[in-house]
């Protein structure tokens, strides 16, 4: 009997931490939110972070700034190249995440302005990924969409190939709206939809790289 008693509370012990491990996961604002498994999920693998009060804000948009953080955490870029933006600050939280992603080869370098905390689009997450991720580009997958001539054409490709595999979508009149933002919740769907659909990128492959991203700047 005793020994059945201890056991039994052990068991009870590992429930109760494993519960809490479980709720702790979730933050107070995705609880029952359409994205909460892969919010969950990302969050986990520590590529998309929380705020301190215990928020994701899953229906605010998601900055550029925080885009480059969140694939230099999928990926594990650690090299910096020099930053010259004029509206990059070494004091400001994302200076580190945007010397990473100069480095990189995704983030081209100016003296210009990079408007860090403007609203990411569809199509520049979408050119980012396909690069990273070194995806065999599709234009052809873009006709679908009625609007098809206003994704840039340096995003086209990377476009399609997300489109063909399944990962991004049109919306139902039938227009992609490459200019959209995306919401945070979006985010973490997608972030999730790649690893599952193409793993995670190898590290090496664009670390060092000296590859000019795309025909056009990202940060006009």
């Amino acid at each position: 009997m005793k020994i059945f008693k201890k056991t039994s509370l052990i068991i009870i012990s590992i429930t109760l931490i494993l519960t809490s491990t479980v709720f702790a996961k979730s933050f107070k604002d995705t609880r029952g939110h359409w994205a909460e498994s892969s919010i969950d999920f990302i969050t986990d693998k520590g590529i998309m972070s929380g705020y301190n009060d215990n928020t994701f804000k899953p229906n605010d948009n998601m900055t550029r700034v925080e885009f480059y953080a969140a694939v230099n955490n999928l990926i594990g870029y650690d090299k910096t190249y020099t930053v010259t933006f004029s509206d990059v600050n070494t004091s400001d939280w994302y200076y580190g995440d945007v010397a990473k992603g100069i480095k990189a080869g995704y983030i081209i370098p100016t003296t210009g302005k990079l408007n860090p905390e403007r609203d990411i689009t569809r199509e520049e997450v979408a050119e980012i990924l396909g690069y990273v991720y070194s995806l065999q580009q599709k234009a052809s997958a873009t006709n679908e969409f009625g609007d098809r001539g206003k994704i840039a054409e340096s995003a086209r490709g990377y476009v399609g190939a997300l489109v063909e595999a399944g990962i991004l979508r049109g919306y139902s009149d039938g227009n992609f709206y490459p200019t959209r933002s995306i919401r945070r919740s979006e985010a973490a769907t997608l972030f999730r939809s790649m690893i599952s659909n193409y793993n995670y990128p190898q590290k090496k492959a664009l670390n060092n790289s000296k590859i000019k991203f795309g025909s056009r700047d990202l940060y006009e």
